[in-house]
């Protein structure tokens, strides 16, 4: 029964998300992407504590997926560059495949790099009293300064309706100017309005007081909103052909996310949003160097699919479309920054057997004196087999996390849209309702009495509109137990946030469908994934599934491997689990270029460290036991029983790196033949 105060709070809604939102609306994905990881979830966050749906115009893919952190290789020098596929082998009865793309700035130690002629100008408009802004401003620089060094020129320029030079540009060579510099940043106090232009005017002069080509010479720009601003993308425009940049860092709601990318953008330099305190003392910290110090410019990349591959979306930074190559640009790679584009992809039915290539992709770029880098071009390759979809769900632990971060966004987008698409038909039963109401007598009905009005097209309406809510708690459950299960998958790591939200929805939703609360929780609960082929025998799911895992590491360079095996959580070790591990047994000692550790000898460690089989399942626990054997990977797997099927899984970590490199799945029907492999 749809109640009249339901369209009463949908305003509520939509005001709120045209207040927080506001300055969102019209963004492009490129200036979406820009948004760190806190401003990315944070406002959704806030509106779902608030029982409030996050719009579907409010949610930027590119931001989601830019927001994570996917510890990409570091390189010796110059830019890394990783190519990713969602698996290793691929059905050619024709499936769609995620492509992901890791660029990774070098990293030298602090000391080490270039030194810095850096201004900061920073916004002390009153709106920076809010929400103690200018505090969180001046916490950060406090750090700033403590790990500045010697031979670096700091300036300090503060601005409101005008602008001041409050800190000259000084080499940060004693304890007495480290001093005089936090003295200036404590006597700020905010108050005025916000004129942009003489501020980034006044920073560049600091920079030019003591340029030196030597230096990495940069203004950064802080402010939460909007102010006088005309020429100053020309100014930045200038200023970077004489070797000076901008970057900038956004706070507050009000702040104008897309004037300040396009000002990081003309000024060759990075644009960041900040969210909360934590978020801003980690840049002025621990990532300084990646706002300040520049590892390449003008990066010009290509990707060409190959083959029969089909494109069908790409997300990151701009791009442009030719037939069968898309080419993207960045301006800058900071020193240390991480860069992703992801590509989804679509492969026909087709005749292919073994190896065959998907992509190339190729990345141009000048390093900071103007030189070109070193042409770094990659293929990606992928084993094609006979086969409808060989395993369940992403088995690159990269790409789960790319992609689940890419299904979570896209579902919040069809979950709001949802949502949101039923309105309309709200606000016409109520109008439908209040002509009723009107013509029985307003003051003789309770509102039990209202919501009982009712006439074959009010039902009707209701009856859609509980359709489409339905809907959209059948996709909200989806999503949580995908997400769920890629948690599990990744060692319990990540996605906290996005589990909170999907929670958070299903209550929502449960509420607005009447729902009963044992019923609400009951879908909380569930996590139980269906299978995506049912008509297969378990030993044929059990070999697509080695074959994920092994296919990689017959292309590696000599190593060690143990394989630890297979368990369950319960610590039964029932048939199915042992047929699992003779077969892991079998065919990672099929690998030609890998040394198998002898069983005894993991027995033996395990004995040593005091540790059960199921306590390799914890990635840390694994790694430890692989130092100690010498092996450059070790196998661990994991069997859960669910109420109509079996989820298994599989990881291969690598011992040097840390990382797990195969996270390959398959779930199973729950049919006789595997009903009796467990409970023998």
């Amino acid at each position: 029964m749809l109640e009249k105060r339901r369209f009463i709070v949908f305003f509520v809604i939509v005001l709120m998300s045209v207040i927080t939102f506001s300055v969102a609306a019209g963004m492009s994905s490129e200036d979406a992407a820009a948004e760190s990881a806190a401003s990315t979830t944070g406002h959704g966050k806030y509106l779902v504590g608030q029982g409030i749906i996050i719009p579907p115009e409010s949610v930027y893919v590119d931001s989601y997926i830019a927001s994570v952190d996917y510890r990409y290789p570091i390189p010796e020098e110059g830019i890394g560059l990783t190519l990713y596929s969602g698996h290793r082998q691929l059905s050619n009865r024709g499936q769609s495949e995620l492509i992901q793309v890791g660029i990774q700035g070098g990293k030298m130690n602090f000391d080490d790099l270039p030194p810095l002629n850096v201004a900061f100008v920073i916004d002390k408009s009153g709106s920076m009293g809010d929400q103690d802004k200018m505090g969180w401003v001046k916490e950060s620089f406090y750090i700033f300064i403590e790990n500045i060094r010697d031979n670096d020129f700091v300036s300090l320029i503060v601005f409101n309706n005008d602008a001041k030079v409050i800190y000259p540009s000084t080499r940060m060579d004693s304890r007495e100017k480290r001093l005089r510099f936090k003295e200036a940043v404590r006597n700020i106090t905010p108050g005025g309005g916000t004129d942009l232009r003489e501020g980034l005017d006044i920073g560049y002069s600091q920079v030019l007081a003591n340029y030196r080509s030597e230096y990495t010479n940069r203004v950064l720009f802080l402010t939460d909103g909007v102010g006088r601003s005309k020429g100053i993308l020309d100014i930045a425009a200038t200023y970077r052909e004489m070797g000076i940049n901008v970057s900038t860092i956004g706070l507050g709601s009000n702040f104008d996310l897309k004037l300040m990318n396009d000002l990081a953008r003309a000024g060759g330099g990075s644009s960041r949003f900040v969210a909360d305190r934590e978020e801003m003392e980690k840049i002025f910290g621990s990532e300084l160097d990646r706002a300040f110090v520049p590892v390449a410019r003008n990066l010009e990349m290509r990707l060409e699919l190959l083959g029969g591959v089909e494109l069908v979306e790409t997300w990151g930074y701009n791009h442009t479309i030719s037939g069968k190559e898309v080419t993207y640009y960045l301006p800058t790679l900071h020193h240390g920054d991480y860069e992703t584009i992801l590509t989804r992809i679509n492969i026909p039915e087709n005749e292919r057997r073994g190896t065959q290539e998907l992509i190339r992709f190729t990345l141009n770029a000048l390093d900071i004196q103007g030189n070109p880098l070193k042409t770094e071009s990659r293929v990606l390759e992928s084993e094609f087999v006979d086969d409808p979809m060989p395993v369940t769900g992403y088995s690159d632990a990269m790409i789960l996390r790319s992609g689940t971060t890419l299904d979570y966004a896209e579902s919040l987008i069809m979950i709001g849209e949802l949502y949101y698409s039923c309105q309309a038909e709200i606000a016409e039963t109520n109008e439908l309702r209040d002509e009723l109401w009107r013509s029985r007598g307003e003051g003789n009905l309770d509102e039990g009495s209202y919501t009982a009005l009712t006439n074959p097209y009010i039902e009707e309406l209701e009856r859609s509109v509980n359709a489409k809510m339905k809907r959209a708690l059948d996709l909200t459950v989806s999503t949580k137990k995908s997400i769920e299960n890629a948690r599990l998958r990744l060692d319990n790591e990540g996605f906290n946030d996005e589990l909170d939200v999907l929670e958070q929805y299903i209550r929502i939703i449960g509420s607005d469908l009447e729902m009963e609360e044992t019923k609400v929780n009951d879908f909380v609960r569930d996590r139980e994934i269906r299978p995506t082929v049912t008509a297969r025998l378990f030993t044929d799911h059990a070999a697509n599934l080695f074959r994920e895992m092994t296919l990689d590491l017959r292309t590696r360079s000599d190593g060690v491997v143990a394989v630890s095996g297979f368990t369950m959580q319960s610590g039964k070790t029932p048939q199915l689990v042992n047929m699992l591990n003779e077969m892991a047994t079998v065919e990672f000692g099929r690998i030609d270029t890998l040394t198998l550790v002898e069983r005894n000898k993991l027995d033996q460690v395990l004995v040593e460290q005091q540790l059960q089989l199921t306590g390799l399942v914890d990635t840390s626990t694994a790694i430890r036991v692989g130092e100690i054997l010498a092996a450059r990977y070790i196998v661990t797997g994991s069997v859960i029983e669910m109420t109509e099927t079996v989820v298994i899984f599989g990881r291969v970590i690598n011992v040097e790196s840390g990382e797990v490199e195969s996270v390959a799945q398959v779930i199973v029907p729950k049919d006789r033949e595997v009903v009796g492999l467990l409970g023998s």
